[in-house]
């Protein structure tokens, strides 16, 4: 055989499999694109169509079973299951597939596939809240609490988004709170958190005292600011001294510090604002007030470095009441308060003043030192004396302004507070 007889048969034996493996190439792709178009109108008869062109994909397959579940005028349950048996085939590793297949079992009534398909999404997911979701749900419609709990505290611990929707069920499933909190809520200082703050927005405080004190009990750690929320429903829920008891626990976990110790006896926490202010619980309060800056100051103080600077911007006839201390007092009791005041250009004929209220019933107790307008020049010593109410039990010691009935009633100017003292009334 020649020589160029020989090149020619080497490259047609080289050139012949590879054009053909690129025809078929080309091919697959073809029909593998011409599928994925079809696919973007899914109906019923498109993704037939998409599946024969591509029927190695198992997304065609679950779409169509979920067509042929689910369409209200078209439905084949049995041929949902078969497509969805064969999604799983070809994909074993999807638990999404398996879900699918569970749930059409189920439907069918076929409870022992469905079982045993959840429990292979369940070895597929076990850590994704996604999936361990309806795998809870499943056991929840069964009756079987324990499993669905199980399930809905890896939620839990994964995600946050499904919060109301467990807890509220969790109650409805067992309204037994002993169980709850030892088989569902993880222990773990976020969810326990989430949950302590459910109770309380459903008034539940004798349960929510339960999970405070596992919170407040273990080592996990976290800032006193988590506990804003839960101190605030019993507060607004009339429980003062149970929102104190968690201020006290704070404090003897030492995430906040207690009332100032000179002078003996004083109620008030950080009276000299040596501390950032808190805006929680039982210390200083500054709630946001548009054309209202509040803040720690160090150029002005009586002692011994710090004092809190209020400023008005003279854009409104501000009635404010905004800076402020919970503190818990006695009923039918004598007390006797103390502040300093420096002013600086305040406007108007109603300045600042000190404000003594009952947190929920002013009538009984709402008390105002006198006002400070202009300049002035130094410090100024503020001393007001209080008899609580029979039912007095909480009180709101702050900085006030009353509007002005004046034309020209648009406040401006700065105002400084500081060594802020209430003491039980010598007898």
């Amino acid at each position: 055989m020649s020589q160029a007889k020989r090149r020619w048969w080497a490259f047609c034996l080289v050139f012949v499999p590879a054009a053909a493996l690129l025809v078929i190439a080309v091919l697959w792709i073809a029909r593998a694109y011409l599928a994925y178009r079809v696919s973007l109108n899914p109906t019923i008869s498109n993704l037939k169509i998409a599946v024969r062109l591509d029927p190695g994909d198992a997304d065609y397959h679950l779409q169509l079973g979920r067509l042929y579940e689910y369409t209200v005028t078209n439905t084949h349950p049995r041929q949902a299951v078969e497509q969805f048996q064969q999604a799983v085939r070809l994909d074993p590793w999807n638990p999404q597939a398996w879900l699918d297949l569970s749930a059409s079992l189920e439907l069918q009534g076929e409870m022992a596939g469905a079982t045993s398909t959840l429990q292979r999404a369940n070895y597929l997911a076990p850590d994704i809240p996604a999936y361990q979701w309806p795998i809870g749900n499943f056991y929840l419609l069964q009756g079987k609490t324990e499993d669905a709990f199980r399930h809905f505290k890896t939620v839990l611990s994964g995600s946050s988004g499904y919060d109301g929707i467990i807890f509220s069920m969790a109650w409805k499933a067992s309204n037994d709170p002993t169980r709850i909190l030892n088989e569902l809520i993880p222990p773990e200082i976020p969810v326990e958190f989430r949950y302590l703050d459910f109770l309380g927005s459903q008034k539940r405080f004798d349960d929510a005292r339960t999970v405070w004190n596992r919170i407040i009990g273990s080592s996990g750690k976290f800032d006193a600011s988590a506990a804003t929320n839960y101190i605030n429903q019993l507060l607004f829920a009339d429980h003062p001294r149970q929102a104190y008891q968690v201020w006290s626990d704070l404090m003897n976990r030492g995430l906040v510090k207690g009332p100032s110790p000179e002078p003996k006896g004083n109620l008030i926490t950080d009276s000299r604002f040596e501390r950032p202010l808190l805006g929680m619980g039982f210390g200083w309060r500054a709630d946001n007030v548009p054309g209202v800056y509040v803040g720690r100051d160090t150029s002005q103080f009586h002692s011994p470095s710090h004092s809190v600077l209020i400023q008005f911007s003279g854009h409104q006839n501000l009635d404010y009441h905004q800076f402020y201390q919970f503190v818990l007092l006695a009923p039918n009791r004598s007390y006797h308060l103390e502040a300093f005041l420096k002013t600086d250009h305040i406007t108007t004929d109603s300045g600042p003043r000190i404000e003594v209220h009952d947190f929920y019933n002013p009538q009984a107790l709402d008390q105002f030192s006198p006002d400070f307008t202009g300049t002035s020049g130094g410090w100024i010593p503020i001393s007001l004396n209080f008899h609580t109410g029979p039912k007095t039990a909480l009180v709101a010691v702050g900085v006030a302004r009353l509007p002005s009935q004046k034309l020209d009633n648009k406040i401006a100017g700065r105002v400084w507070i500081d060594d802020v003292t209430l003491t039980p009334a010598s007898p």
